[in-house]
């Protein structure tokens, strides 16, 4: 057996299951022949089975070869690396956020800074490592499952937005947008249900403990409510962009609820309370003091963004109606 022979014959031990061996190796030996032909005439002489051997080499790697003829494999296919891609860079910059404010409330709460800082880097290591396996996981049980495959080829000119005859000069929200605020969404569902624990800055740190009052017990299930609605008014403003009705409503019954809420929470004056065994009464109480000084604000600010939403929303139905 000549060498061209061997090569031909650990191609086909190699290649896939149901494909014609035979004619591949045929159109194999012909390209082969062809290449060892056209090296013949360049030199005025037959090749020696050096260099034969030379001229295989450069056709590529048995292996190499075989696989050119089976089922192209990839854990994310094109289509779906641009989601994935924009996914897993928003679920590390959460990831990082949430170690880091551990780190700065570890830092508040008495610990050493280097120590806080070199927990911090360990901490952010495997939680980067660990959410980026979760959103590849993911993604690659959606690329199996050929659910984005027959979305995309589902389209139809006719489902994209008229934006030209908008009343309101404003810049439409993005695809893209849409798709990060159904991913946040469905992370803090998963996360208000209790189904995800994430690290939260002040909790079991050198003895401290945050306990939420029981104004977030009483508020937890509206809170589910609005946080499932509001993600299905995002889905619906990302796969169905034409049922301006439907996003209308869900648009302003989401916000009117989020005022709702944040208005009873509000009132309650008071939202965690701390508590330690081992650290001093007077920093207990300012460390009481100022957390929930920080929740005060926070619901006044986003009370008001929440107010300027629904206005918004409001006002684009009644000039719509115009």
């Amino acid at each position: 057996m000549d060498l061209i022979d061997r090569y031909l014959s650990a191609i086909r031990w190699n290649l896939p299951r149901g494909s014609n061996a035979e004619d591949i190796l045929a159109e194999l030996r012909d390209v082969i022949g062809n290449r060892i032909e056209e090296r013949e005439d360049a030199l005025g002489r037959p090749l020696d089975e050096k260099e034969v051997g030379v001229v295989l080499r450069d056709f590529g790697h048995p292996l190499v070869v075989a696989a050119r003829y089976g089922t192209q494999q990839w854990l994310i296919g094109p289509d779906l690396f641009p989601f994935y891609w924009f996914a897993l860079k928003v679920v590390l910059a959460i990831s990082v956020l949430l170690t880091l404010l551990s780190g700065v409330g570890d830092i508040v709460a008495g610990g050493h800074p280097l120590q806080s800082l070199a927990h911090v880097l360990g901490g952010a290591w495997w939680s980067l490592l660990g959410n980026a396996g979760f959103v590849t996981l993911i993604f690659a049980i959606i690329e199996r499952t050929g659910w984005l495959t027959d979305h995309l080829g589902r389209w139809s000119p006719e489902h994209l937005p008229d934006l030209g005859d908008l009343k309101i000069k404003t810049k439409p929200q993005s695809q893209w947008e849409s798709v990060f605020e159904v991913v946040v969404g469905i992370g803090i569902i998963a996360w208000w249900a209790g189904f995800v624990p994430l690290p939260i800055a002040y909790t079991d740190v050198k003895g401290l403990t945050l306990v939420p009052d029981p104004i977030w017990t009483v508020m937890w299930l509206p809170i589910l409510v609005l946080l499932i609605a509001r993600t299905v008014f995002n889905l619906v403003q990302w796969l169905r962009p034409r049922w301006k009705a439907v996003r209308g409503v869900l648009s302003v019954g989401t916000a009117a609820a989020a005022i709702g809420i944040l208005v009873i929470v509000y009132q309650a004056g008071h939202w965690v309370t701390a508590t330690s065994a081992t650290m001093p009464a007077g920093q207990i109480a300012d460390i009481d003091r100022s957390t929930n000084l920080g929740i005060h604000y926070a619901l006044i600010v986003g009370g008001v963004i929440w107010v300027l939403q629904c206005g918004k929303e409001l006002w684009r139905i009644a000039v719509a109606k115009r």
